[in-house]
């Protein structure tokens, strides 16, 4: 990928190109050029890769839809043979088509399913049971002054570029 910004090739000498990690700071720190200039630059790296990052996330979007679509594709064709097949068979050098028979649970009451379910000696055999945080509620508990062991507010340092 092409950079959008002109980044010196000094900076990203300290670099491991794969990762991002400065392998090198006290390199970077002695690097002769002005502190803005460095900054900068570092800074324009940063946006490059936000750049490709997004362009990435869009290509992978991009592969999701179209493998839908395959999907979609597959399950159509796969619908289409069933009902040509009629209970037949297909069978030739490049393709053996048939067709096959299984059972599949079929929920169509899920909330009365529970609350019977939940009448049984143990229903621990039929339900899993799942604990989640609610990380938001948490912290909107602590900063309203609630004490709830084992959570704590943390402050954390983030740069912004723009």
């Amino acid at each position: 990928m092409r950079a959008l910004y002109e980044i010196d090739q000094e900076i990203l000498a300290c670099a491991d190109m794969e990762t991002g990690e400065i392998l090198d700071t006290e390199r970077l720190d002695a690097l002769q050029m002005e502190r803005e200039q460095k900054l900068e630059g570092v800074a324009l790296w940063v946006k490059d890769l936000n750049a490709e990052a997004e362009a990435v996330k869009a290509e992978a979007d991009k592969l999701t839809a179209r493998k839908r679509a395959l999907d979609n594709k597959i399950t159509a064709l796969k619908s289409w043979l069933l009902i040509a097949l009629d209970g037949g068979k297909l069978k030739t050098p490049r393709c053996n088509v048939y067709q096959t028979h299984s059972q599949r649970l079929a929920v169509v009451d899920e909330a009365g399913l529970i609350s019977f379910l939940k009448t049984l000696e143990d229903p621990g055999r039929f339900v899993r049971y799942t604990e989640e945080l609610r990380k938001d509620e948490i912290k909107k508990a602590l900063k309203d002054g609630t004490i709830i062991p084992g959570a704590a507010l943390e402050t954390t340092e983030s740069v912004v570029i723009k």
